[in-house]
């Protein structure tokens, strides 16, 4: 998976898998071609039993349990599974990067997760923060991307040149933190 070209594949995802224990990305059989780690099994759960999911984000609440894919299901006429896990929860209140930071940095590089920047992935979009790192888990080298949005608010009563804002404004879209540890070839080699 790479940069934020698949987010929306991690988005579908997370959203269609929230509440599952346990869950594939997909049903039927694997896309030709397609190939998994071995061992995927075990993988999904050194993945699941990662110090850094076991993180609870001061003021958030879980979205669901920890969903496990496995890879290579077609999910949609372009897009195709990867081995992952997911967590999502709602933070009240917004998440900026610094604080995001400062709740899975420690963490992530205690369990030997190094911060990469990935090379084709444009800089964060207002409201929104990314946080990347690699590393190997049972020989796979494996990604770990957090991302933090910020609510969505629109003005109920937009301002205009006789109108002074609202003082009322309404949520879009809540704040979200999405974790996905995934299989990624691609991730700088730690």
């Amino acid at each position: 998976m790479r940069s934020r070209q698949c987010w929306p594949v991690v988005l579908v995802a997370a959203v269609a898998l929230t509440g599952c224990t346990r869950a594939d990305g997909a049903t039927g059989p694997r896309v030709p071609g397609c190939t998994v780690p071995q061992h995927e099994d075990q993988l999904l759960d050194a993945y699941a039993q990662d110090p850094v999911v076991a993180v609870r984000p001061d003021g958030a609440r879980p979205l669901g349990d920890v969903v496990r894919s496995t890879g290579c299901h077609q999910l949609t006429k372009e897009d195709v599974s990867h081995t992952s896990v997911t967590l999502s929860w709602r933070p009240d209140p917004d998440y900026d990067g610094p604080t995001l930071r400062r709740t899975y940095d420690r963490v992530a590089v205690a369990a030997g997760w190094q911060a990469t920047v990935d090379p084709d992935a444009g800089p964060d979009v207002a409201g929104e923060t990314t946080l990347t790192y690699c590393r190997r888990v049972r020989g796979v080298t494996s990604r770990l991307l957090i991302r933090a949005q910020a609510a969505q608010r629109m003005d109920v009563r937009p301002s205009s040149a006789e109108r002074s804002p609202s003082p009322q404004w309404t949520v879009v879209s809540p704040a979200l933190i999405y974790l996905t540890i995934y299989a990624d070839p691609a991730c700088p080699r730690p």
